[in-house]
């Protein structure tokens, strides 16, 4: 019996296909790589907390998913949205690009355009009337930084949030005149109330909705600054829970 063999033209379109698939391939890699370049500019960022300024709510190292498309087009190197289509509600926790120094920093909503807001004797008001708050207990010295001695956990209530902050009986800030919160703007403060760069900073005040990049969603990871391994860093209590 005799052997059949390949005609050239059947080995050009042996390595035809040989060709083809790997266009294909490249075109597979890319699309998913403009997928994901996609998701970060428009839909949901990943982001690093540093520092004690969100405490008790959120701790040095944790990192959360940030959702963007809720408020507008924040593209990558800028200092304000392209374009903005909303704002956050008071009590959201929202990521926002300083006008102090140009730092993406942490903070939650205390009030939104027409608000107005003052603080007297510790007391924080939103439109005339005194938040909600109700003392839970001292502070953790093992997970919070730079702690006063009399540092005390509150629950607060923001609007239709009810989340926990803190704060020392010796360093809560002076007060502050009522200030109202011009429209398309939010005036924003941290949750460890002795130690944030917030709205009370003069350089600061209340921000405008194109500086606002996101709303918190949740903690993905969350590392302690020190552990004897990587593994006995992770708090794992802290993973997968919401930004409340």
């Amino acid at each position: 019996m005799s052997k059949r063999k390949d005609s050239p033209a059947s080995k050009k379109v042996s390595k035809s296909a040989k060709g083809d698939g790997w266009r294909s391939n490249l075109l597979t890699i890319g699309g998913a790589l403009l997928l994901a370049l996609f998701i970060r500019v428009t839909l949901f960022e990943a982001f690093a907390i540093d520092g004690p300024s969100m405490e008790p709510t959120l701790l040095d190292g944790d990192r959360v998913v940030v959702a963007k498309y809720p408020y507008g087009l924040f593209l990558p190197f800028m200092h304000e949205a392209v374009v903005n289509w909303g704002g956050p509600e008071p009590g959201d926790v929202i990521i926002l690009h300083s006008p102090a120094d140009d730092e993406d920093i942490v903070k939650r909503v205390i009030g939104v355009g027409g608000d107005e807001i003052s603080i007297r004797g510790g007391k924080i008001s939103r439109n005339g009337e005194v938040l909600k708050t109700v003392e839970v207990g001292p502070c953790s010295k093992g997970e919070q930084k730079n702690l006063d001695s009399t540092c005390m956990i509150y629950e607060e209530v923001v609007g239709d949030v009810t989340h926990q902050m803190s704060h020392s009986r010796h360093d809560f800030p002076l007060d502050r005149m009522p200030v109202k919160v011009p429209e398309g703007h939010v005036y924003v403060l941290g949750d460890h109330r002795d130690s944030s760069n917030d709205s009370r900073n003069p350089l600061i005040g209340a921000v405008s909705n194109f500086r606002i990049k996101g709303k918190a969603l949740f903690i993905y990871m969350s590392w302690k600054s020190a552990g004897a391994a990587l593994w006995e860093r992770i708090r794992w209590d802290r993973v997968g829970s919401s930004v409340d």
